[in-house]
């Protein structure tokens, strides 16, 4: 936890009431999200008791699982609205040009998202999903097919979800509250949808988000989020339903099944109120500028894993192969970098949050050289204007690291020295610091100089990393991947070593 936040925790203990933490909304919000709550069975870690989900927060859809345990027919059913759902989003395309990297192609202007209280229902779907995905298909039992592809993409949602810091296709409320607000309790405390909102949004006649948030926590009128149920719910109402279940005859289980989507309803229903609240709240927050680009990330996504599915269809493997997970945590690498530099570019709550860690930094414009050029490769002038920022935060950025700076975010920056200034000389100036950087790109075409990304003498600017700086490695294919990591086995024509394979050093 940085400086910052431990600071604004403080403060929230102090007042009572949620500090802000991020002036802007950093995830994408879809104007119709598939709102989803899940309740399970103590045993198994994927066996469902029931799920709560729709796009009306007035009419919300209740799926129970019997008390026999057959849970086919409500599987289904929520394989059928999940899809329907999904489906919505691929009604409308748009052509994209082709690139140095992709040819044309078509890309979805829309892209499922998918509402959860908190990480733990996130976890639920994922091993849910982990399940389902690998049933065998039965053509003659109904609903099977529909099952195994809600499978599918429960893990694609929940892998991007996991992997993807930035991603909007399943978002935990809690999760994305905890972005925008602190508050002063427990971290632990914050993964319950109503402590947290309490602190957030207490009701008016609350005398401060500390007291909503304990009677929030009240054990005769509080409901968990899911997707665990709680122990005096489970011995006390649900258990005498159960029984009665199974004792009971003829017209008795249609009676009792009635009874349990009663309760059910009554026991899930404020926790969907409190979820559209919360989507109501970050909803309202102004959107980051960058979240435009991410969000074109997820239908570029989105499109890809449907043209996966209707060319080729196989269910992931239940383990990935070494060249496969390497490029899986490289491309999460690369989005946990990116993510956090975006964020640092838009949001001045997250410049600040850097600035105390030292991976960013604010300062004065003291000195600029705007005629700096330098001879390219190929012999001819670059315009490389230079200038040097004094600044009193500590800078723990390496020389040569591409920067970015919140007045031209198109622009980028390099750290040529950076040079700590001694007592005679700290009188003079307003830090103890001295960076000198060099702008590397933004300036436009030599014909057409942008000079306005030369900054003015005196101008307070603040700089962190660039969020295009990391480079993804490269990996090799399958056929030059070693049997034991998962590429061909011995005696595969890519795998000998005679002279005649051309694989000599």
């Amino acid at each position: 936890m940085s400086l910052l936040a431990s600071y604004l925790r403080v403060c929230a203990a102090s007042t009572g009431n949620a500090q802000r933490a991020s002036q802007l909304r950093h995830l994408h919000l879809s104007d119709q999200p598939l709102m989803l709550m899940a309740m399970k069975r103590t045993g198994p870690a994927a066996r469902p008791l029931a799920v709560m989900l729709g796009t009306d927060p007035y009419r919300p859809k209740l799926l129970v699982a019997p008390p026999s345990g057959d849970t086919t027919s409500m599987l289904t059913a929520l394989a059928d609205t999940v899809i329907a759902h999904i489906d919505t989003c691929r009604q409308r395309s748009e052509n994209l040009p082709a690139t140095s990297r992709r040819p044309a192609r078509k890309r979805y202007t829309d892209a499922p998202q998918i509402l959860v209280p908190n990480p733990q229902t996130a976890e639920h779907l994922k091993a849910l999903g982990d399940d389902l995905r690998l049933r065998r298909v039965d053509d003659e039992t109904p609903g099977s097919r529909s099952v195994q592809r809600l499978g599918h993409w429960l893990t694609y949602l929940t892998d991007r979800a996991h992997d993807i810091p930035g991603s909007s296709a399943l978002i935990p409320l809690t999760g994305l509250l905890g972005m925008h607000w602190i508050t002063g309790q427990s971290l632990l405390e914050d993964d319950d949808l109503a402590s947290l909102l309490a602190w957030i949004d207490p009701p008016r006649h609350a005398a401060s988000g500390r007291d909503a948030a304990d009677k929030a926590a009240d054990r005769a009128t509080h409901r968990p989020a899911g997707p665990a149920t709680d122990a005096a719910f489970d011995n006390d109402q649900l258990a005498p339903l159960f029984h009665a279940y199974a004792r009971a005859h003829g017209q008795e289980q249609p009676r009792i099944l009635e009874e349990l989507n009663s309760l059910l309803t009554a026991y899930m229903r404020p926790t969907w109120d409190l979820m559209w609240h919360a989507y109501t709240l970050l909803q309202a927050l102004p959107e980051a500028k960058n979240t435009t680009r991410r969000w074109a990330l997820e239908r570029t996504a989105f499109t890809d894993e449907c043209t996966y599915l209707a060319e080729d269809g196989r269910p992931r493997p239940a383990r990935e192969q070494a060249v496969a997970t390497a490029v899986r945590l490289a491309v999460t690498e690369h989005a946990v970098i990116t993510f956090a530099a975006e964020r640092a570019t838009d949001d001045p709550f997250v410049q600040a949050e850097l600035r105390t860690t030292g991976e960013a930094f604010g300062g004065h414009v003291t000195t600029i050289e705007p005629e700096h050029t330098l001879r390219g490769p190929t012999g001819r002038g670059l315009w490389r204007p230079r200038f040097t920022v004094t600044t009193a935060d500590p800078v723990l950025l390496e020389s040569g690291r591409p920067l970015a700076c919140h007045t031209h975010p198109s622009a980028r920056y390099r750290i040529r020295t950076i040079t700590h200034l001694d007592g005679a000389t700290l009188a003079e100036t307003d830090g103890d610091t001295v960076v000198e950087l060099e702008i590397t790109a933004g300036m436009g075409p030599a014909t057409r100089p942008n000079h306005a990304v030369l900054p003015e003498p005196g101008a307070f600017l603040v700089f962190t990393l660039a969020p295009d700086h990391y480079q993804m490695p490269e990996f090799p294919t399958r056929d030059k991947t070693p049997w034991t990591h998962g590429g061909p086995p011995p005696g595969h024509p890519h795998d000998t070593n005679d002279e005649d394979s051309g694989d000599k050093p």
